[in-house]
């Protein structure tokens, strides 16, 4: 199983420091980071750690099988030209919480640049979001974004704190993506929107 391996603490606070070069965005967005941000990027180690071993003991074959697999497969560098520009199909796999283990059904994602960089966007189901690319180092890149409801317009992050997201996004090389949040809004203690093509 392929493991998102983060660096010490103060490396990655020097990391977060650095982002005020993002992917093609002009950074502004990373001043409305707060101290328990940072804390919580710091700890993802443990957060995804901790909530794999408490998804995988959930009796349910099939929904571990499937976590399995979204877990699966080496991550590639978004350097040398990629371009994740595009529609994709998403799901949330939830871990921890109860149940300890939610495997969700296909939705609709899309990421574009909208000429300050990559945006990230879930455009259907009862709750979407949408959020901004900004680099991070060994081959990831750091998701700033918010959540809204179906019958509201898109935030962004920092417009309203209680709906901020943070995500890690690791390419692989079977042509997926994983988006994994440390510490999602509700519901779980970790949870992984798989992007696939």
């Amino acid at each position: 199983m392929t493991k998102l391996v983060l660096s010490a603490a103060v490396s990655f606070t020097l990391a977060i420091c650095s982002l005020a070069m993002p992917t093609l965005a002009d950074g502004a967005i990373v001043g409305l980071m707060s101290e328990e941000d940072t804390r919580i990027l710091e700890e993802f180690d443990a957060h995804r750690e901790a909530a794999i071993a408490t998804a995988m003991d959930v009796s349910d074959e099939v929904t571990t099988r499937v976590l399995r697999q979204v877990l699966a497969s080496n991550v590639l560098s978004f350097d040398g030209g990629y371009d994740p520009s595009g529609d994709w199909r998403c799901r949330y796999i939830k871990l921890g919480g109860d149940p300890g283990l939610t495997v969700y059904g296909w939705f609709s994602c899309r990421i574009f640049d909208d000429g300050a960089g990559w945006v990230i966007q879930k455009t259907d189901g009862s709750q979407r979001s949408m959020g901004r690319l900004y680099d991070l180092p060994q081959e990831r890149l750091l998701y700033l974004g918010a959540m809204h409801y179906a019958y509201e317009a898109p935030i962004w992050f920092g417009d309203d704190p209680a709906r901020n997201q943070m995500a890690v996004l690791t390419r692989l090389d079977d042509g997926r993506m994983r988006l994994e949040f440390p510490a999602p809004l509700f519901e779980s203690e970790f949870d992984i929107l798989e992007f696939a093509p």
